[in-house]
Parts: structure tokens; C-alpha cells; sequence
């Protein structure tokens, strides 16, 4: 590859890379990533389970029309979490067992487009 090519694809990549990756930790102190277009947070707190759903620019994105479901695995076993719409950005649902501070296992969001858009949390 020539010099050239190789400046042409940093240019690139670089930005795509710094656009594509949320912070570890949102803004209401839960664990954030990347789903989609969005970046998903989640604050949980007993059985309750608050989703927070902001865009790439770091703007809230009104939920209304949106569902959802959470997977996580608790104590060795799978916790199914129906989400609904609550409020400006979040979607909310409850667990049957009391939810970690950091879950592991994944959101999928769909709105009301009908398009879907899945983040992991490890």
C-alpha cells in the first residue's frame, strides 16, 4: 500500500471509531454501550430495571412507541425483562429476582419503526 492509502483509510477510520463508542458510564451513573444508532444505559436498582436511551450526539431520544427486552444473567440463570415507555428517554420493567449493578447480558430495543437495535453489557 502507498502512503497515500494508508492516510486516506486513518482518515477515515479514526472518526468512525471515536463516533462509535459510549462512554463505560452514563449520565445517571449506570453502564452504558453502543446499540445502533443509540447508546443504552441501564440503572438498576432491586427488581427494577430503568433503560435510558440517548443518540450519538449524547441527546435524549423520546421512547414513546418503543418496547424493549433485557436479557441477563443472573446467578448462572437467564432474567427475561419486559421493557415499556417511562417518561422522556427511558423505558422501565421489573425483574423477578433483585438485578446487580452491572448486569451482563443485552438490551434489544424496538421502535416504533419497527427497527431493532441490540447492546451487550459484559
Amino acid at each position: 500500500m502507498t502512503l497515500k492509502t494508508v492516510l486516506a483509510a486513518a482518515l477515515v477510520a479514526v472518526p468512525l471509531a471515536a463516533y462509535a463508542h459510549a462512554d463505560k458510564t452514563g449520565h445517571n451513573g449506570g453502564p452504558q454501550t453502543d446499540a445502533g444508532t443509540f447508546h443504552v444505559e441501564v440503572l438498576p436498582k432491586g427488581t427494577a430495571l430503568t433503560v435510558f436511551v440517548r443518540d450519538h450526539d449524547d441527546k435524549p431520544v423520546p421512547t414513546t412507541g418503543y418496547k424493549g427486552t433485557a436479557i441477563f444473567v443472573i446467578g448462572g440463570k437467564p432474567e427475561r425483562i419486559n421493557l415499556i415507555p417511562d417518561g422522556e428517554n427511558r423505558l422501565k420493567g421489573s425483574s423477578t429476582v433483585t438485578l446487580p449493578a452491572q448486569p451482563k447480558g443485552a438490551v434489544q430495543l424496538t421502535g416504533p419503526d419497527g427497527k431493532t437495535a441490540q447492546g451487550r453489557f459484559n
